[in-house]
């Protein structure tokens, strides 16, 4: 992982092959992994590279609205100041879409923040580089496509010429690839302007779902940019089309869920993997250990949402416990097939609307653990695992972030500080949620008594 600056020369380069391009978005990710930041004309990109750029420190201590929340007691006791950011090497990209005058680049903050979550990603790498062995990792992210509406309120509204019954899926079919070609297309293109390694789509179970992979990096902190990039990608694409996207976890009670799936192994310095084994190394099952017995406590990343909880019900591929298991997709950890170079974990418990930076450093400071404490898994999982034992997760929002907030091994892995605020953030998000009376409460609940 790298925080290189970005250079004069590069922007200048950049500057002259791109002579449409007059604005450029400048952002961090804040908790949620959102995008925040400023835009910058085209006249101002190489004063901006020379001198930096300030961003406020309260982009850590957003909600999902964009509001700053005072309950992390991280706003008006801190006189909220600015960070002095800088741009990232290699983020200053195009997005050929439309008419072609937008590009973009990644802020980096030059003086780390406890409450960054690229930070505390950067950190659980560190760990392991201090013991030789170097993560690689990469996401897949599933995700809906809608129609556009005309004031641009987001309607679950499956765009024409797609099945629109969940009883037809048309799983790992061609039809719908075929019939949003145009925007598969541009998803690609945008891609490879950017240089995000993207590998396969497919289509997914749900009307309008798609799947898309990324290719491994031994750069876990680059691996996770390139989820969070990937859906700035597939959403640039949908709006050129009048289209939208959503990585929800579950946008429709009915359809099938949205989720982030993390490919992860480690290698030593020789580039061996240290994951192979016969069938895998004890360090491995050590790994595993880590990972099944710190779950639950993580489990406010992997869910940061309301709505991320809905996702997890039975028969639908997204565990509730933490098992593990060779080629097993009803399981939470799976070893995929494949040995040697290619032995590795797919993580399979977050929404697709998790923050990758958040995600891959719980799997990170999981394994650290497990590996630290030699943390037997037990046995592999066979056959379904919704009805072998296993330690369950909890699958309601408040008892996920009470565990969060109280975890000795959160704590140790991200500190207290970052523990605090991040609970205090999200039981402010959920507080705000759940007081909302929505139209199904009257339905269900105004002739009570």
């Amino acid at each position: 992982m790298t925080n290189t600056r970005l250079t004069i020369d590069e922007a200048k380069a950049f500057l002259d092959a791109n002579p449409v391009v007059q604005w450029i978005d400048a952002f961090v990710f804040d908790m949620n992994g959102i995008p925040r930041g400023k835009r910058i004309r085209r006249s101002d990109l190489l004063s901006v590279v020379k001198s930096g750029i300030s961003m406020p420190t309260s982009v850590f201590i957003m909600d999902p609205l964009g509001n700053c929340v005072e309950e992390t007691g991280r706003l008006w006791e801190t006189g909220d100041p600015d960070h002095h950011c800088h741009l990232l090497s290699r983020t200053l990209v195009p997005i050929p879409v439309g008419d072609g005058r937008h590009a973009q680049a990644v802020m980096v903050i030059d003086v780390k923040d406890e409450l960054d979550p690229r930070s505390v990603l950067a950190d659980q790498v560190e760990r392991f580089r201090r013991a030789g062995q170097t993560p690689v990792a990469a996401v897949e992210l599933e995700f809906y496509v809608t129609s556009r509406t005309t004031n641009g309120a987001f309607v679950l509204h499956t765009p024409e010429g797609l099945s629109t019954d969940p009883g037809r899926p048309l799983t790992f079919g061609f039809e719908e690839l075929d019939a949003l070609a145009p925007f598969i297309d541009d998803v690609y293109r945008i891609c490879e302007a950017q240089g995000l390694p993207v590998d396969t789509v497919m289509q997914e179970s749900g009307p309008g779902q798609f799947e898309i992979n990324l290719v491994h990096r031994a750069d876990a902190v680059t691996a996770a940019l390139d989820g969070l990039l990937l859906k700035r990608a597939v959403k640039a694409a949908a709006r050129a089309h009048q289209l939208d996207a959503t990585f929800m976890a579950k946008p429709h009670h009915d359809w099938a869920g949205s989720g982030m799936h993390i490919h992860l192994s480690l290698i030593d310095q020789a580039g061996e993997n240290v994951f192979a084994g016969d069938p895998i190394s004890p360090l491995f099952r050590h790994a595993l250990g880590g990972l099944r017995e710190t779950m639950a406590h993580f489990m406010a990343v992997w869910a940061q949402s309301a709505n991320a909880y809905r996702r997890y019900v039975p028969k639908a591929y997204v565990s509730m416990a933490a098992h593990w298991g060779f080629n097993n997709r009803t399981v939470a950890l799976r070893i995929p097939r494949g040995n040697g170079a290619s032995t590795r974990i797919e993580h399979r418990v977050a929404g697709a609307d998790a923050n990758p930076y958040l995600v891959i450093a719980s799997i990170l400071a999981g394994i650290n653990y497990g590996i630290a404490n030699q943390v037997d898994p037990g046995p592999a999982a066979e056959g379904n695992a919704e009805i072998i034992e296993a330690p369950p997760l909890p699958t309601a929002w408040i008892n996920s972030l009470d565990l969060f907030r109280s975890s000795d091994i959160v704590r140790g892995a991200f500190g207290a500080p970052f523990q605090d605020v991040f609970s205090r953030l999200k039981h402010a998000e959920r507080c705000n949620f759940e007081r909302i009376v929505t139209p199904l409460d009257h339905l269900w609940y105004s002739q009570v008594a």
